[in-house]
């Protein structure tokens, strides 16, 4: 996975918690404590490992922690790769081309590490949201918390619900992004 993603999981772990617990569960998971670069890239079984660990100390379930992350990750995301996310201001805007955006990060050093994401207008206020990924398990979690994140990030007030899960046999997870109208 692309360093951003360890890096950012550290600092959400030292956040939420402190440094020494974050060095807990890097023994813990079995890990050498590692400096992580943002533009490197490193195995993505030490994020599993962090995040299984993660889940059994804490009393949240793994897809909350993992949608808790993905919130954090998304301001990271949209700093890091600005060049290629044109800041328009408009959350939708930025969701219908999200595979543009994706495919213009450069995956030289591992072209199979970035997901397959994909966005399409449902309307004005709303854009369904489709993404795949090769890894097990599918880190959906993570991808509903970058959307909530990124949701946050443009100062937008919507809803993220997902319709379709590769966990629950889908071939992809599918979410719907809705502003949410103020009454």
């Amino acid at each position: 996975m692309h360093g951003i993603i360890h890096k950012t999981l550290e600092e959400y772990v030292i956040a939420k918690t402190d440094e020494e617990t974050w060095d807990s569960i890097v023994d813990r998971a079995d890990i050498e404590p590692t400096l992580y670069l943002p533009v490197s890239s490193y195995d993505d079984a030490e994020i599993e490992a962090v995040l299984e660990t993660l889940s059994s100390l804490a009393v949240q379930k793994r897809r909350q922690i993992e949608r808790d992350f993905g919130r954090a990750l998304a301001p990271e995301l949209l700093s890091t790769f600005a060049a290629h996310v044109r800041d328009d201001g408009d959350l939708f805007a930025v969701l219908e081309r999200l595979e543009s955006i994706v495919e213009s990060v450069d995956t030289t050093t591992n072209a199979n590490a970035v997901p397959t994401v994909s966005g399409t207008r449902e309307s004005p206020d709303c854009v369904r949201v489709t993404y795949r990924t090769h890894r097990e398990p599918c880190y959906c979690g993570v991808a509903q918390g970058i959307l909530e994140g990124m949701a946050d990030t443009f100062e937008t007030e919507a809803t993220v619900t997902e319709t379709a899960c590769v966990a629950d046999g889908d071939e992809t997870c599918v979410f719907r992004v809705e502003r949410v109208e103020r009454v």
